[in-house]
């Protein structure tokens, strides 16, 4: 008797544990919440770092596009995947209410001694101005002259002015004199600076 007494116990004893050894390894419903919420934000999160201006994925696309079947249509089965890089900044040049689009190119196909290309482009991605021998940052001035803002662009250790012309501006700064100052003003929009304007780099 007294041992059927001492089986009955132990078999209520494992009962009562068995729900608590099935609940410990159930995952909590606050901890997936936490994960997903995390996903969702990362990309924000990564777009942080980046100049407000230079961020535009939809935008992105649109240039990706024109890079790879129009303006270097002739060129894109050459280049290298390294290659197929660019940066974008909008900003209002000749304040008529649409953004014109600076690309900057910063791999090795577009760059030699004396700087890299950029190009510009106007809100339906037209280009208004190819640049040479670039070396960014890019200096975006308050002041307009003909219309449009003024650019500086530092060559050879020198500033050089860019303005606006009937063309648009000019290809190559480093036939310019040097500019009528030594440094942009405090009111200048800087573009593609790694520490002031850092800009988003998107393929094609």
């Amino acid at each position: 008797m007294k041992f059927l007494i001492i089986i009955a116990i132990i078999f209520c004893a494992a009962c009562k544990e068995s729900p608590k050894e099935k609940s410990t390894s159930m995952p909590t419903e606050e901890t997936a919440p936490i994960a997903s919420e995390e996903n969702k934000s990362s990309t924000i999160d990564d777009n942080m770092e980046y100049a407000q201006a230079s961020v535009n994925d939809g935008l992105a696309k649109k240039v990706a596009n024109y890079l790879k079947n129009d303006y270097l249509k002739d060129d894109y089965s050459i280049l290298m995947e390294r290659d197929k890089k660019f940066q974008l900044y909008e900003i209002d040049l000749n304040e008529d209410g649409e953004k014109e689009i600076f690309i900057n190119f910063m791999t090795p196909y577009f760059c030699g001694t004396g700087g890299c290309s950029m190009l510009l482009l106007n809100a339906d991605l037209k280009k208004i101005s190819h640049f040479s021998v670039m070396n960014p940052p890019l200096f975006v001035e308050k002041t307009m002259k003909n219309g449009w803002k003024i650019l500086l662009i530092k060559d050879r250790g020198e500033f050089k002015e860019l303005l606006h012309l009937k063309d648009g501006y000019p290809s190559n700064p480093s036939v310019l004199p040097k500019a009528p100052y030594d440094a942009p003003s405090g009111h200048a929009e800087i573009l593609f600076d790694e520490n002031y304007s850092k800009a988003k780099t998107y393929t094609f």
